[in-house]
C-alpha cells in the first residue's frame, strides 16, 4: 500500500474534529457504521481534507493489560472510509479530558498518569497496539497522543511531562519512524500563554514533529480576539516546529450562525497568513441529547458543529470549500510567501520564572504582548515574535536558546513596556543597534534594564518606589516636523490613566536625541537617539498599556501610525502593498505572478489601498470588484470580517480586467 507524502510542510489539513451526532464520546460502543460513513462523505463533500477523531481511551482499554479487539476491528472499518475517500486522519490516542469533563480508565485507581510506571506501561501497550494496527493504513497523516492532556493529568512537573513524551513517542517511532507525532496539549505552555505549566514547549519540541494550538479566546478586545490566531502562531512557530491550529470554533449558543462563518473565514486565512500547515474547526456536528454527559451540565457544548443535528449545513460549513479553493491554487504550485518582518520582543521572564521577582499587582502579560502585536498588525506590518533567551538557573545557568539579532532579517524591533532582560540581551540589543537595527521601546515604572535611559538618549526624572502621572487626563501631542505619516504640527491626543503605577511616565530633564514629538508643554513624546548605524525611538509614556487600559477605540489609531512610521523609516517599499487598518494581508509570489490574500479583522467595514509598483501589473479578483484610483493604485471595500483573493500578474498588457 502506498504511503502518502506526510511531510507536513508540504500540506495544509484543512479539517475537523469529529464526533458523530447520534452519540458524541460514545462512538465506538454505541456502533453506528451507517452515519460514521455518511459522515465521511460529508466532509469530502465540505471540501475537507482531513479528519482529526478520538479513540476514547476507557472504551479501548477497559482493562489494564489489553486492547479490546472489537473496538480495533470497529477502528479499522473506521479508518477504511477514509482511506476510500482518500481523506487524512489524525488518530488521538488519550481522551482523558473532552468537553469539560474528565474520563478516566477504571483501572488507574488514582495512579499518577505520567510518573507510575505500571499506567505509563498500560499506557504504552495501549498506543503501541493501535499504531501497529493501523500503521499501514495510508489516510493517516500523523499521531496525537492525546485531547488537551494538562486538564486530565493536572500541573505536573515539566521534567515528567518530557520524560512521559519522550518515551511515549519514541515507542511509536520505533514502529512507525515515518510519520510526525504531537503530544495534542493544545500547545497551552508558558511560551504562548505567558503561565508557568508543566508543558514547556521548548523542551517538548525535541520530542515531538509539530504544534497543534487549541483556543477558544474571550477578550474585551475584538482586536485582540480576531488576532489570536496570527499572535499564538507566531509565538509557536519561533521555537522550531511547524505549527497547525488544531482545534478551534464556537458554539452557536455563544454567536449567531451568520457570525459562526465570519469566524471561521477570518481564522482560515490568518491562519494561512501566519504560517500555519493546517486548521482544523471544533467540530463537524452539533448533538442534541436528553441525557447524556458532558452535554447535561456543558450545554453549550452541543452546538459547536457546522453541521446541524438535522444534518444540514449551517453558513461555517460552507467556508472549507470556499478555502480549499485558495489553497489548491497556492500550497501545492511552488508560489513562496513574502514577508518584511518587523520583531516584537518577547522577555524571557514572560516564559520562565526567575527567583525572587519583583510582582507588580498587573499580571496581564499575555494581554499586554497580543495588544502590541494586534496594533503592529493594524499598521500592516508582518510581525514576528523574537523571544529573549532564558537563563535556567536549575541548568547551570545554560541559556534556553541562541538567538541571532540580524538587522537585514529584523530590521526593526519592538519592545513594549521594557521592564526586565537578563544582561546578555541588553548587550546584544545594543549591538544589533550600532550594526544598524532600529529598536523602539516605550517606558516601564522600575525597569530593571540596566541603562535603559542611555539607550533612549535621555537624562531622567524619575523616583526610587514612587510613580509619576501627569496632573492631566490626556495629553496633546504635535509632530515637530515632517516624520513618516506625520505632517509638522499635527496633534493628536492621548488620554492617560493614574490607576496603577504601570501607566506612569518618565519624568525626562534632559534629550540628547531628536525629538520627534512633543505635548503641549513641550515635554518629548517621541525620540529618536542614533547609536552607531541604528536608531532607537523611547517614548517617555507606556502607550501600549495604556492602550491596553483603554476600550475606547478611537484614539488609538495614533499608536500604529507612529509603529509604521518607524517601520517606514528603515525598510524598503514592498512591491505589492496593501493599506487599511485592520487589514492583514498575506502574498506569495511565483515569477512574476502574486496571489494575495487580504482579511478584514474588523467587524465593521473597512477600505484598503492596494497599491503595485508599475501599470504593467494587472489585478484579478473572482470574489471582489474594486476601484481603480490611479495606474497603480486600487480601492477595496470590505464589510465586516470579509476576505478577498487576488491574483496579481505582471504583464505587458496594461489593461486591467476585473
Amino acid at each position: 500500500m502506498k504511503i502518502k507524502n506526510r511531510e507536513i510542510t508540504n500540506h495544509f489539513l484543512l479539517g475537523i474534529n469529529y464526533w458523530p451526532s447520534s452519540s458524541a464520546l460514545n462512538m465506538w460502543t454505541e456502533w453506528n457504521p451507517k452515519e460514521l460513513a455518511g459522515d465521511a462523505d460529508r466532509i469530502k463533500h465540505l471540501g475537507m481534507n482531513c479528519c482529526r477523531f478520538f479513540l476514547y481511551m476507557p472504551a479501548f482499554m477497559d482493562v489494564e493489560n489489553r486492547v479490546n479487539p472489537i473496538m480495533i476491528e470497529r477502528l479499522k472499518y473506521f479508518m477504511g472510509l477514509y482511506e476510500e475517500r482518500d481523506i487524512f486522519t489524525l488518530p488521538t490516542f488519550i481522551v482523558g479530558h473532552m468537553s469539560g469533563e474528565d474520563w478516566d480508565v477504571p483501572w488507574r485507581k488514582g495512579s499518577d498518569f505520567i510518573s507510575d510506571p505500571r499506567i505509563i506501561k498500560a499506557t504504552e501497550l495501549y498506543i503501541t497496539t493501535i499504531v501497529k494496527e493501523l500503521k499501514n493504513f495510508s489516510s493517516i497523516f500523523g499521531w496525537l497522543l492525546s485531547n488537551e492532556l494538562p486538564n486530565y493529568i493536572g500541573n505536573q512537573p515539566p521534567e515528567n511531562v518530557s520524560l512521559w513524551a519522550e518515551r511515549i513517542i519514541s515507542a511509536i517511532k520505533e514502529i512507525d519512524p515515518g510519520r510526525p507525532v504531537s503530544i495534542g496539549d493544545g500547545a497551552w505552555c508558558p511560551e504562548i500563554i505567558g503561565q508557568q505549566t508543566g508543558f514547556q514547549l521548548r523542551k517538548l519540541n525535541r520530542f515531538q514533529d509539530f504544534v497543534g494550538l487549541h483556543y477558544y479566546p474571550r477578550e474585551m478586545s475584538a482586536w485582540r480576539h480576531s488576532f489570536t490566531t496570527a499572535f499564538r502562531l507566531r509565538l509557536a512557530e519561533e521555537w522550531g516546529k511547524p505549527v497547525i491550529v488544531e482545534e478551534f470554533g464556537t458554539s452557536t449558543t455563544l454567536c449567531s450562525e451568520e457570525n459562526q462563518a465570519k469566524y471561521y473565514e477570518s481564522v482560515f486565512r490568518s491562519a494561512l497568513i501566519n504560517g500555519s500547515r493546517g486548521a482544523l474547526g471544533w467540530c463537524l456536528n452539533d448533538f442534541d441529547f436528553i441525557e447524556k454527559r458532558p452535554y447535561t451540565h456543558h450545554a453549550y457544548e452541543e452546538r459547536f458543529g457546522v453541521v446541524r443535528a438535522d444534518q444540514t449545513n449551517k453558513p461555517a460549513a460552507l467556508e472549507f470549500g470556499k478555502f480549499q479553493k485558495i489553497l489548491n491554487e497556492i500550497v501545492p504550485n511552488g508560489f513562496e510567501k513574502i514577508e518584511r518582518n518587523v520583531g516584537l520582543l518577547i522577555p524571557s521572564n514572560y516564559y520562565y520564572e526567575y527567583p525572587y521577582q519583583y510582582k507588580p499587582q498587573f499580571e496581564q502579560w499575555y494581554d499586554l504582548y497580543l495588544e502590541t502585536f494586534s496594533l503592529l498588525k493594524r499598521a500592516n506590518l508582518d510581525v514576528r515574535t523574537v523571544f529573549e533567551p532564558a537563563q535556567e538557573l536549575e541548568n547551570d545557568g545554560a541559556y534556553s536558546h541562541e538567538l541571532e539579532l540580524n538587522p537585514d532579517e529584523i530590521p526593526v524591533l519592538f519592545a513594549p513596556r521594557l521592564k526586565i532582560m537578563t544582561k546578555k540581551m541588553s548587550i546584544r540589543i545594543e549591538e544589533y543597534i550600532r550594526k544598524g537595527g532600529t529598536f523602539y521601546f516605550s517606558f516601564a515604572n522600575d525597569s530593571w534594564v540596566l541603562d535603559w535611559h542611555r539607550l533612549a538618549g535621555i537624562e531622567m526624572d524619575c523616583k526610587f518606589g514612587v510613580p509619576d502621572f501627569p496632573e492631566v487626563a490626556e495629553i496633546v501631542v504635535g509632530a515637530k516636523k515632517n516624520w513618516g505619516e506625520f505632517v509638522e504640527g499635527e496633534k493628536f491626543k492621548v488620554p492617560l490613566n493614574n490607576a496603577s503605577p504601570e501607566y506612569s511616565y518618565c519624568p525626562i530633564l534632559k534629550v540628547g536625541g531628536n525629538v520627534v514629538c512633543e505635548d503641549e508643554t513641550g515635554s518629548p513624546f517621541l525620540i529618536e537617539n542614533r547609536i552607531g548605524k541604528g536608531k532607537v525611538y523611547f517614548t517617555p509614556y507606556p502607550i501600549e498599556m495604556l492602550s491596553l487600559a483603554s476600550a475606547d477605540d478611537k484614539w488609538k489609531s495614533v499608536f500604529r501610525r507612529i509603529y509604521r512610521s518607524i517601520a517606514m523609516n528603515r525598510m524598503s517599499i514592498q512591491e505589492i502593498q496593501v493599506e487599511g487598518d485592520g487589514l492583514e494581508t498575506g502574498i506569495w509570489k511565483k515569477k512574476d505572478e502574486y496571489k494575495v490574500v487580504i482579511q478584514n479583522h474588523a467587524w465593521t467595514g473597512r477600505t484598503g489601498i492596494l497599491k503595485v509598483p508599475d501599470p504593467s501589473f494587472i489585478i484579478h479578483s473572482s470574489d471582489k470588484t474594486y476601484r481603480k484610483i490611479s495606474d497603480c493604485t486600487i480601492e477595496l471595500t470590505f464589510s465586516g470580517k470579509e476576505s478577498s483573493y487576488l491574483t496579481i500578474v505582471k504583464s505587458s498588457n496594461k489593461q486591467q480586467s476585473n
